[in-house]
C-alpha cells in the first residue's frame, strides 16, 4: 500500500540514530535540585496556591470579625421640663452648655438655672426680666465659674456662678446675640446684626475688634484648637474662617444650599473643619481650610442642627432636625455610622459635650421638652496617644 522507502532516501538519512537507541532511556529525569537553606516546602507556598491571596491574608480573611464598639440606644438620664418652663424650638438659640466642673447651664426664657450633673442639684443664677430673653450661654474654660450670657436685645453678660452676680456688661450689638465662643481671654459674639465682635474683660471697651463680611444672621462660631482660625456660618447659607484678629475673612467656603449651625474643628488634624447645613440643604461637608477645597460631602437626609467631633476618638456626633430628629454617632474618615440614637420628637436644636469628651447632653423643645444624656464616647488608655496629623495629609485620610 505504501511505497517503500530505501536506506538511502533523504528523510532517514537526516534522523539521529543515537536519539532511538534501545540502549537509552526515553525520558531523561534530573537529579533532584538543591533547595535554597532556610525554605520549607509546605502547602501553603505560594507555588501551590490556588487562589491569587497569600496565606496571610487568606488568614485575615476567615478570621472572626471584631466585634463593633455597642453604644447604648437608650439615655441614662432625662430631664422633662413642667409647663412653666420650656425649650424653645428655635434654630437660632444656643442655651445649653456643659462646663468642665460638670456644671450645666440652661437659659429658659429670662432666667439663667445651673443644674449639677454630678449631684443633679439646680440653682437659680439670674432672672434678667423682660424683655431680655436668654438667647446663648457659654462658660469660660480657663475660668469654669464664668459664664457669658447673650440676649434677644443684643445684650452680653458675664456672670460669676460662685458669687451668683454680674461681673461685666458689653454692648454693641443691635439684634439677639445666638453665637458665643471664647477663644481663652477673648470673647466672639455673633448676631442677628450681621456682625462679629470681640471682647476682652480686661479692657474697658466693649469691643476691640470687629468682623463684617456676613450678609445675614449668624448662627454658628468655632474657634480651632490653636485659637488662629475661627469659622463663622450665617443664615445666608455663608460659611467664613477668619484668621486671627484679620477683619478681612480669609476664605468664604462654598457649597451649603442653607443656614449653617453646624461647625466643628476635628482636634486630631489641624486645618480640618466639618459643617452642616440647614433644612434645605441637609449635607455634612468636610473642608480644608488651607486651601477652601471640599474634601467630602455626605447626604445626613436631615436638617443638620449640631455637629462635634470627640476629643478622644476619631469620631463625630451630629444632631438632626427635620425630617428625623436623631443623634447620629459617625466614624470618620469613612461616615460610618456606628448609632442613632432615638427619642426625641422635635428638633435636637441643643447639645453640649461633657468636659470627660464620654457624655452629650441634647434638648430638643415644643412637645418633646427634655434634655437627654447619652453616654456616646470612649476614652482611650492613657497609654494610647491620638496622633495629630500634618493638614498636608488631609485628602489621604478623607475616602
Amino acid at each position: 500500500m505504501f511505497p517503500i522507502r530505501s536506506p538511502n532516501d533523504e528523510i532517514i538519512k537526516n534522523i539521529d540514530i543515537s536519539s532511538v537507541s534501545s540502549t537509552n532511556n526515553i525520558f531523561n529525569f534530573q537529579k533532584s535540585f538543591k533547595r535554597r537553606p532556610g525554605i520549607i516546602d509546605t502547602p501553603y507556598r505560594e507555588n501551590y496556591s490556588t487562589t491569587p491571596f497569600s496565606h496571610e491574608i487568606e488568614k485575615l480573611m476567615v478570621a472572626p470579625q471584631k466585634p463593633s464598639r455597642k453604644i447604648n440606644p437608650l439615655p441614662y438620664q432625662m430631664l422633662a421640663f413642667c409647663n412653666e418652663l420650656t425649650l424653645k424650638d428655635d434654630f437660632y438659640l444656643n442655651i445649653i452648655d456643659w462646663s468642665s466642673l460638670d456644671m450645666l447651664s440652661l437659659g429658659l426664657d429670662c432666667n439663667v438655672y445651673l443644674w449639677n450633673a454630678g449631684t443633679s442639684k439646680a440653682i437659680y443664677l439670674c432672672d434678667l426680666g423682660l424683655p431680655h430673653t436668654i438667647s446663648s450661654v457659654k462658660w469660660f474654660p480657663q475660668r469654669n465659674s464664668q459664664l457669658a450670657v447673650g440676649t434677644t436685645e443684643g445684650k452680653v453678660q458675664i456672670w460669676d456662678a460662685q458669687k451668683l452676680m454680674k461681673i461685666r456688661d458689653f454692648n454693641g450689638h443691635r439684634s439677639r446675640v445666638g453665637a458665643l465662643e471664647w477663644n481663652r481671654n477673648i470673647l466672639s459674639t455673633g448676631s442677628g446684626d450681621r456682625i462679629i465682635y470681640h471682647r476682652d474683660q480686661r479692657s474697658p471697651n466693649d469691643y476691640n475688634q470687629a468682623f463684617i463680611g456676613h450678609k445675614s444672621e449668624i448662627c454658628g462660631l468655632k474657634w480651632n484648637l490653636e485659637g488662629d482660625q475661627l469659622a463663622s456660618g450665617g443664615n445666608a447659607n455663608e460659611l467664613f474662617v477668619w484668621e486671627g484678629m484679620n477683619p478681612t475673612p480669609a476664605r468664604k467656603l462654598e457649597g451649603h444650599k442653607a443656614a449653617i449651625r453646624a461647625i466643628s474643628w476635628s482636634p486630631h488634624i489641624r486645618n480640618l473643619l466639618v459643617s452642616g447645613g440647614g433644612h434645605l440643604d441637609r449635607q455634612i461637608r468636610f473642608w480644608n481650610t488651607i486651601d477652601g477645597r471640599t474634601l467630602a460631602c455626605y447626604n445626613a437626609k436631615s436638617q443638620v442642627c449640631n455637629l462635634q467631633w470627640s476629643s478622644t476618638v476619631n469620631e463625630i456626633v451630629s444632631t438632626h432636625g427635620w425630617w428625623k430628629n436623631d443623634v447620629i454617632v459617625w466614624k470618620y474618615p469613612s461616615m460610618q455610622k456606628i448609632a442613632t440614637l432615638k427619642g426625641h420628637t422635635y428638633r435636637v436644636l441643643y447639645f453640649s459635650l461633657s468636659s470627660n469628651g464620654e457624655d452629650i447632653v441634647t434638648g430638643a423643645g415644643g412637645d418633646d421638652n427634655t434634655l437627654r444624656f447619652w453616654k456616646v464616647f470612649n476614652t482611650p488608655s492613657k497609654n494610647k496617644r491620638i496622633e495629630n496629623k500634618s493638614s498636608l495629609k488631609l485628602d489621604a485620610l478623607i475616602r
